[in-house]
């Protein structure tokens, strides 16, 4: 899927901007990927606009618009890396080596326990939504984890109320 045009993300987002607020709701954001031949429910959207809302105003900027279409391009190549054009679905191994080629590495027990969350089927197989949903969790997970790790050392100490907000943005 490769980059974004800045250009063209500007004129799409633009496009379905109907009240012309510069900010996408997660209605207006199933519009603009519906356009683009993506698609993605209502409550996918609202993930979607919680995951890259940085100013936690539950809507999307143009440059938070962008920056979700590449993560979904992304997203979409590491999935097709690992399971081929074809491939409809990838085993907890491939889902995981995917999510490597994405940036995101985890030790085995951090890995197979967040496989298993999200492993709806008990099948130890992930379609592309499932794989989605997993990137998008990681996604969130690595922001909260950042907005307390101020240091950049990859540790962080934690309150119980610290934790319940910072879970609070997990996808």
């Amino acid at each position: 899927m490769g980059t974004v045009d800045p250009l063209v993300a500007q004129l799409w987002f633009e496009f379905v901007d109907s009240d012309r607020s510069g900010l996408l709701t997660a209605k207006e954001l199933r519009q603009a990927l519906e356009i683009g031949g993506l698609d993605y429910s209502l409550p996918q959207a609202y993930m979607f606009v919680r995951a890259f809302d940085s100013k936690n105003n539950q809507k999307l900027n143009v440059n938070e618009f962008v920056e979700l279409h590449k993560f979904l391009s992304s997203v979409t190549d590491a999935f097709v890396g690992v399971a081929g054009a074809a491939g409809r679905s990838v085993s907890g191994e491939q889902a995981l080596a995917a999510l490597g080629r994405l940036g995101y590495t985890l030790d085995p027990s951090a890995g197979q326990a967040m496989l298993q969350r999200h492993d709806i089927e008990g099948k130890g197989v992930f379609g592309r939504d499932d794989f989605l949903r997993i990137a998008l969790f990681m996604h969130t997970s690595r922001r909260a984890f950042q907005a307390f790790d101020t240091a950049r050392s990859g540790r962080v100490d934690f309150t119980f109320n610290q934790f319940c907000y910072a879970s609070s943005f997990l996808a």
